[in-house]
């Protein structure tokens, strides 16, 4: 019998080289555009459809979140494991997206559609939520970053009252994992926090958007 260690183990090294493939990066290359010299240089959804167009920023942030749904879901349906374990390969996923293996400068995306997909699956409690707050802050600011921090933020009381409500008991380590997790998600985007400090950071428009053939 395979032992939970090694299971955990290796699930956690699939999901960091899986969460690594950098999406944004070989789309743009594709187009022989380096996607880390254009815009914000993040490899993610949004500076994507900023620069090759919004068709291209869904497909990798589609990508992306199949990415964070991938190794908890063969842990979850193949493998009986504790909640640390499952936790622990989420966030090597999410890890594996923001510090890609595959490229020298190991800068991949900020972790939020990998993230989500994790939370899919570990959380799918909390999916309908996130999603509301998300939008509701993307539509009203028109700042994908801020709409970002503050669906993960809003994730850890949303969890408490949750739990609340059910008349479940917390788990710590699942409120660290979402601590942590809202902590990484602020951390990566402390650029974006010092351009809408000084008022130059762009606001999201699909309509402003071109089209790129």
């Amino acid at each position: 019998m395979i032992s939970n260690l090694l299971v955990t183990t290796v699930l956690c090294l699939f999901g960091y080289v899986l969460g690594g493939i950098p999406t944004a990066y070989l789309f743009a290359k594709r187009k022989h555009i380096d996607l880390r010299e254009r815009g914000s240089g993040n490899l993610g959804a949004t500076n994507t459809s900023r620069t090759l167009g919004f068709r291209y920023g869904v497909m990798v942030g589609a990508l992306d979140l199949f990415k964070g749904v991938i190794p908890s879901l063969l842990a979850v349906q193949f493998f009986t494991l504790t909640t640390i374990p499952l936790l622990c390969i989420g966030m090597a996923t999410i890890l594996g997206h923001i510090y890609t293996p595959f490229l020298s400068t190991h800068r991949g995306g900020k972790g939020v559609a990998t993230g989500a997909g994790v939370i899919a699956v570990l959380f799918p409690f909390a999916i309908v939520a996130g999603l509301v707050v998300f939008f509701s802050v993307a539509l009203v600011s028109r700042y994908i970053s801020i709409a970002s921090i503050t669906t993960y933020g809003a994730l850890i009381p949303y969890y408490l009252l949750f739990s609340s409500i059910k008349g479940q008991q917390v788990e710590y380590s699942r409120l660290a994992f979402l601590g942590i997790l809202a902590l990484l998600i602020l951390f990566t985007h402390r650029t974006n926090i010092q351009r809408l400090i000084l008022h130059m950071e762009p606001k999201f428009s699909v309509f402003a958007d071109k089209e790129h053939s």
